[in-house]
């Protein structure tokens, strides 16, 4: 069983899972079966209806094959009812005359060209599910087969079979849940017309109706090959529901009385209203007979439709079929001998049935998904290789992209994404900001070693390599990157200085570039122009000097800063990430304005006034030299100060505190202590000093009051 194919055919009723292979004589061998019912109402009409329930069949029928056999089943070929079928003819022709012998590959490529060909006229969300030759032609003659010959121009005309995109997707979720993988996909007609209508017969016009419990599955053959499919919605449910009204039975209780009429005359089984009741068959017969009347003549008008007329044989296939008076209504509508529409039962086909159980004509379809997976026959596969493996696309489109290739091989497309970095999120100021983390790098991607992307089609035989993909970091805020700072720039220099506000941390004052976690808090005031300047200040204006080496600073001026050309105030705010200009006014200190320039004084009484008298008493050396007091302090200058032994104050340094003009003074009183005194007489704390005067322009004494 070194070559084994699961083949499963999942129907309105049943579930039939087959494991065969071939044998060296191209005989195929059925090791094992196993047929399942579904839950009920899981399938109508040939089509999922609950996913869930299916695949739950699914999976019985897999486990127990996987058990039984020793084996691990991870692909299967399945078939796909035909209840939305529509055909469509197509065609194709290619230069051959350079290739040789014509390969399989050269003849695969011209038929899916045809059947590409064919998508012009399909409306959209349809899948090609099948197809079949109707004629190979090379240089203008008609060929059974063309591969092995050579010539110059080959052409080929198919017929596709088309499903909406909606029935095979259900089909491909159910085998996704149960961890299978399709490498063959075909249509259920086809499936049976290869394996009951082999090619030699079909030179014969033969209608080959597959009726199921839901749709009857309609192909034709004619001069060699398969010319039509078609199909009606019409299969054994319909008896069945027949049989449950005019008998009160349930739906399974009819099935079992359906399924016995051939070999049973009485049927004993209960109604739904608990009663036993015996039911004859030919009361049954009866009951039925409008139900088959009817479905029979549907069928035989779309066989006289697709094939131009009445064929020459009608084979039956499928479980909805094997009631006695099938075959017989079937050639009454066809106008044909009975003789010549029959049932066509699996135990008289050509295979080796090690199972022994393979006797009726319900397991046609199955068997034939068997053999046309083996044949590698009747499937529209694409195959394209990714990373040196070989895949098949299913359902025929012509527009696959990198990425569904990939998908269908069972690829996490997550990871050929890559995740994105882990966002965080912060509060500023009370409002939420989120900092997404670095998005990721898709896996790189290759078609036939040309750069691509995942989103980017392929074709039939394209080489695909797929590297992988690199998560993106997580995203690592630091405080400053979201605390922008406010950018001084130097009108002289052009020089640019970053200024960041005071900023809390989760309540904590922060000095420094922090890495933030999720969840952080920050908060800030706004920025008063007054702090900028003071910050200007410090760096920019503050000079160092020493008084008798003790360290000492002091500005040595003041910054204007401007926004675009308006100065602003100390009072005015700024946002973050606002751009500042600044300029710096120098203006350096006096020695005089130093306060360590210390003033020598006395107190005196002056015309009855306490009165104090100072002068400067210090002289300053700076870096070793006599200065004035005028002089400005540079940066890095060291001073020195000394205060002389003796100043003493005399009695004119009290004439200065009066505003007068001595040339114009005609007399006047200078008493110390009561006595005369002369200008440069010494002045003592204490001392009494009078003085009055008399002007020329005026005879009264005038005295200076302070």
């Amino acid at each position: 069983m070194e070559f084994l194919i699961f083949a499963l055919d999942i129907g309105t009723r049943k579930i039939a899972g087959l494991l065969v292979d071939m044998d060296e004589s191209g005989k195929m061998i059925v090791h094992d079966v196993i047929v399942r019912e579904h839950e009920h109402r899981a399938m109508l009409d040939g089509q999922i209806h609950d996913v869930e329930k299916v695949a739950r069949a699914v999976s019985i029928v897999k486990s127990e094959l996987e058990s039984r056999n020793s084996v691990k089943l991870e692909k299967v070929a399945v078939a796909l009812a035909g209840r939305f079928l529509k055909t469509y003819f197509g065609e194709a022709s290619a230069d051959v005359s350079e290739t040789g012998e014509i390969t399989s590959d050269v003849v695969t490529k011209l038929e899916l060209e045809a059947v590409a060909n064919t998508m012009d006229n399909v409306e959209p969300n349809m899948y090609c599910v099948g197809y079949s030759v109707v004629r190979y032609e090379l240089d203008g003659m008609w060929f059974k087969k063309i591969e092995g010959l050579k010539g110059g121009r080959a052409s080929v005309k198919v017929v596709a079979t088309f499903l909406p995109s909606h029935v095979v997707e259900a089909m491909l979720s159910v085998l996704r849940k149960v961890n299978l993988t399709i490498t063959h996909l075909t249509l259920e007609p086809i499936a049976a017309v290869n394996i009951t209508v082999p090619e030699d017969l079909r030179i014969l016009n033969i209608a080959l109706v597959d009726v199921g419990a839901g749709t009857s599955d309609i192909a034709i053959s004619k001069e060699g090959t398969i010319i039509a499919y078609g199909m009606v919605p019409l299969a054994g449910d319909e008896i069945t529901e027949a049989i449950t009204k005019n008998f009160l039975l349930d739906f399974s209780t009819a099935e079992f009385v359906k399924r016995n009429l051939e070999t049973s005359e009485i049927l004993r089984v209960k109604n739904i209203l608990d009663k036993e009741k015996e039911i004859r068959r030919e009361d049954v017969i009866k009951a039925i007979e409008p139900i088959v009347d009817y479905m029979t003549k549907q069928i035989a008008d779309e066989i006289i439709e697709l094939n131009g007329g009445k064929p020459q044989v009608v084979m039956i296939v499928g479980g909805g079929a094997k009631v006695p008076i099938f075959a017989s209504y079937l050639a009454k509508h066809l106008d044909m001998d009975e003789e010549f529409v029959s049932l066509k039962m699996a135990k008289n086909l050509d295979f080796i049935d090690k199972t022994g159980q393979i006797v009726g004509s319900e397991f046609i379809t199955p068997l034939g998904i068997g053999y046309t997976a083996l044949t590698k026959t009747g499937s529209v596969f694409e195959h394209v290789t990714v990373n040196g493996e070989r895949v098949q696309l299913i359902g025929f489109r012509g527009t696959y992209t990198v990425w569904e290739v990939l998908a269908q091989m069972g690829k996490d497309i997550h990871s050929l994404l890559g995740k994105p970095g882990r966002s965080v999120v912060i509060e500023i100021n009370g409002n939420p900001v989120v900092i997404k983390g670095k998005m990721p790098v898709p896996a790189s991607v290759k078609i036939n070693g040309v750069e691509a992307t995942l989103r980017d089609t392929v074709k039939h035989g394209d080489i695909i390599e797929v590297g992988e993909a690199i998560d993106g970091e997580d995203a690592k805020p630091m405080l400053y990157d979201l605390i922008k700072p406010i950018y001084l720039r130097s009108i002289e220099t052009d020089k640019v200085i970053e200024y960041y506000p005071k900023v809390k941390l989760n309540g904590k004052e922060v000095f420094q570039n922090t890495e933030l976690r999720d969840g952080d808090t920050i908060t800030y005031e706004r920025v008063t122009v007054g702090e900028i300047r003071e910050f200007l200040s410090q760096d920019l204006v503050r000079i160092e000097y020493s008084v008798n080496g003790i360290y000492k600073e002091a500005y040595a001026g003041e910054v204007k800063i401007f926004k675009d050309e308006l100065e602003l105030r100390d009072e005015n705010t700024v946002e973050l990430g606002d751009e500042l200009k600044y300029a710096l006014v120098l203006n350096y200190p006096k020695v005089r304005e130093l306060p360590e320039m210390e003033k020598m004084s006395i107190v005196i009484k002056v015309n009855g006034q306490p009165t104090v008298l100072t002068k400067d008493g210090v002289l300053v050396w700076v870096n070793d030299q006599l200065v004035t007091p005028d002089y400005e302090i540079k940066d890095g200058d060291k001073i020195k100060t000394q205060i002389p032994e003796e100043q003493n104050f005399i009695v004119a340094d009290v004439l200065r505190l009066f505003d007068f003009d001595p040339r114009k003074v005609k007399r006047y009183t200078l008493l110390k202590n009561g006595e005369k005194a002369g200008f440069t007489d010494i002045l003592n704390s204490g001392d009494e000093i009078i003085f009055e005067y008399e002007t020329i322009e005026s005879s009264e004494k005038e005295k200076q009051h302070f």
